[in-house]
């Protein structure tokens, strides 16, 4: 009788943190997050200050709406860091130099001229349409200084419900919910054109399809057994109007398939991500408007001082970590497609590195749906060689959450192992993103 009434009280303990999670969402509609966008905080926080539970309305402003929520919590310390310079590496300095004022937005909304280094100076975002001042926005965030791209040789991905009393269990998860369910898989991306340390071949790697592809990406899932063997390749064309290629292989069907341009919006493998905002956008921009709103200070993670990635607060989905305020760009994201199921993305992009600091995620209702927020590391620079130099320059990400507030649950993407930017030859990339892999795995 006792375990019954005990189980009864757990339920109905779930189900009052859900109502409660869910509250937060409904009540934060779009006008809220209007208005969050406009609002500042009185004073910026000091570097070397903690902020504690206390203290924590003073810096409302500078932390995404209804996650405020899931950060305030008994336990929260954010310690803060001071504003730090990241400057992309010379070679991609030197490219913007060489090739900068030849980009030029299409009148299809693609750009045209564009070599390498920084398509856009920022400069230029208050002198012209907030339509044409959303894409500058967007393709330098495309073309933000990346190297060859990054591997991840152990990506964890948690999924995590509320349950009231209960703790995730895993390590590095040190704060309330329940792990529902987790999958481990690795990842690498490479680009391959308007590379900025290739100025002698063109800007271009030397391997198959650099004529036409910008990047590929790799992923194959490890664990657990039931998706074990799962891959997909994704191509994304240097042609901004033509259709990523997306082939999947599924272990259970024996054969690869191709995945739909509508099927990037669905949550991906059952998270809280869909294929388009792992980074808080990895899409395609044409896939969207993109409307300039102007800027915002934010609080971001961008030089994690943990080697993985530790998290507190209701949902285990608030870093323990250090932030620094971060002058972010904001562009709202607009579907072109009626049938997408947000209605809009309030996206905000680091001013210095161009990487996302955080995403707003609207419903076809104008309610919070979702909020991602990435997270980095700067590398100890090492300029022992040339390559080296360039491997350890970049920012680099060592994970996401998606907190989604209609269901209640948080999504914590965390790299298990380091990540890398390494040097990719000819071989190398043929033999990791040749869709023949599909149905080998890793």
């Amino acid at each position: 009788m006792t375990s019954g009434i005990d189980a009864v009280r757990r339920t109905m303990g779930i189900a009052a943190t859900l109502l409660a999670l869910n509250a937060v969402a409904a009540d934060v509609t779009r006008d809220d997050i209007e208005a969050w966008l406009q609002a500042a905080p009185t004073a910026l926080p000091a570097p070397g200050s903690v902020i504690d539970a206390a203290q924590l309305e003073a810096v409302r402003s500078m932390i995404a709406p209804g996650y405020f929520d899931h950060v305030n919590h008994p336990e929260v310390r954010l310690s803060i860091e001071a504003t730090a310079d990241y400057q992309p590496h010379p070679v991609y300095q030197a490219a913007t130099d060489a090739h900068g004022g030849k980009a030029q937005l299409a009148a299809a909304g693609g750009v045209e001229g564009y070599v390498s280094g920084r398509p856009f100076d920022p400069e230029r975002f208050d002198d012209v349409t907030p339509e044409e001042a959303g894409m500058m926005v967007a393709w330098n965030h495309v073309y933000r200084w990346q190297y060859y791209g990054y591997k991840v040789d152990g990506l964890d991905m948690l999924y995590v419900m509320p349950a009231e009393g209960s703790r995730p269990g895993v390590e590095g998860l040190e704060g309330g919910g329940k792990l529902d369910r987790s999958l481990l898989q690795v990842y690498h991306r490479v680009y391959l054109n308007h590379l900025a340390m290739l100025p002698d071949s063109g800007y271009r790697a030397d391997a198959a399809g650099s004529e036409n592809r910008y990047f590929k990406d790799f992923i194959s899932f490890v664990e657990p057994f039931d998706v074990a063997g799962t891959t997909f390749v994704v191509e994304r064309a240097l042609d901004a109007n033509e259709e990523d290629q997306v082939n999947s292989y599924l272990p259970s069907q024996r054969r690869v398939r191709r995945l739909s341009a509508k099927e990037r919006a669905d949550n991906f493998m059952g998270s809280n991500f869909t294929l388009d905002d792992f980074e808080a956008f990895s899409g395609r921009v044409m896939d969207y408007q993109w409307i300039y709103r102007g800027q915002k200070q934010v609080l971001a993670v961008t030089d994690s001082q943990e080697e993985h990635l530790r998290f507190g607060g209701s949902l285990s989905d608030v870093p323990i970590d250090r932030w620094q305020v971060r002058p972010s760009f904001v562009v709202e994201l607009k579907p072109r497609w009626d049938g997408h199921p947000m209605s809009a993305k309030y996206l905000l992009i680091d001013q210095q590195t161009y990487t996302p600091t955080m995403a707003l995620i609207v419903d076809r209702d104008n309610r919070l749906w979702r909020v991602v927020m990435p997270f980095y590391k700067r590398q100890q620079p090492d300029n022992s060689t040339p390559e080296r130099s360039m491997e350890t320059s970049p920012g680099i990400w060592r994970g996401s959450i998606a907190a989604d507030f209609k269901a209640g649950t948080a999504t914590i993407a965390r790299c298990r192992t380091f990540t890398e930017f390494p040097t990719m030859t000819k071989k190398a990339i043929e033999r990791t993103f040749s869709l023949s892999r599909l149905t080998e795995g890793r």
